[in-house]
């Protein structure tokens, strides 16, 4: 039987350093979770879920009609690994590999996402992980025997540690786009020049390397 994947894509954070939601920002005629979606579905995922928390009922109108699944995280105020467990939990029961995926990184492709679980699955590696710019980071393909470990996951810190501490060796597949992250209006006006709508400005600049 051919092994199945689920792409998750963690969109509940509130965007504090935006100071709006970023998932809502327009991004090549969708919005920025609009796209993430768009690209976990063109991946050929045999699961899509979406984990919504700050904003939901007007993120969730942008994904109206896509076959996607949304999983609601009541703890999003928590951190990233609060939508790690809600999104883990909500899975289909047969999938074997999970790929982890933030909807700020725009330069994720369909591409990537699969060769993430493939690598994941045909090495029999825990974990494949994206490479750039001397980071591991995300997106990251975990196998089902890291499913519990992800269920274990609490506060901000998301699957970081999982990364870290891993005991086996981590697979990575080049993500060179991996660089550009939207975590303020200033990065966003750099994805998108002159953005209509966009009128302040916020101190910061991108991290880079996003973990999850």
């Amino acid at each position: 039987m051919d092994k199945r994947f689920a792409v998750l894509i963690l969109a509940a954070g509130a965007s504090t350093r935006l100071g709006r939601p970023k998932q809502l920002l327009p991004y090549l005629g969708t919005t920025l979770v609009g796209h993430a979606a768009r690209t976990a579905i063109a991946s050929g995922a045999d699961d899509v879920v979406i984990v919504l928390g700050a904003k939901a009922d007007a993120v969730r109108e942008k994904l109206v009609g896509l076959p996607i699944r949304i999983a609601f995280n009541s703890e999003w105020g928590e951190g990233m690994g609060a939508s790690i467990r809600c999104g883990i939990q909500a899975l289909s029961q047969d999938i074997d590999c999970v790929v982890i995926a933030l909807c700020d990184q725009p330069h994720i492709t369909p591409d990537l996402l699969r060769d993430l679980a493939h690598r994941q699955l045909h090495t029999g590696s825990p974990i494949a992980a994206s490479s750039y710019d001397g980071v591991i980071g995300a997106p990251c393909a975990f196998g089902r025997e890291m499913f519990a470990d992800l269920m274990s996951l609490k506060g901000d810190a998301g699957a970081r540690e999982l990364i870290r501490n891993s005991p086996s060796p981590i697979e990575t597949v080049a993500f060179t786009g991996g660089i550009v992250d939207v975590d303020t209006i200033d990065d966003y006006k750099k994805l998108a020049p002159d953005p209509k709508g966009v009128k302040t400005s916020s101190p910061g600049s991108s991290t880079l390397g996003s973990e999850i």
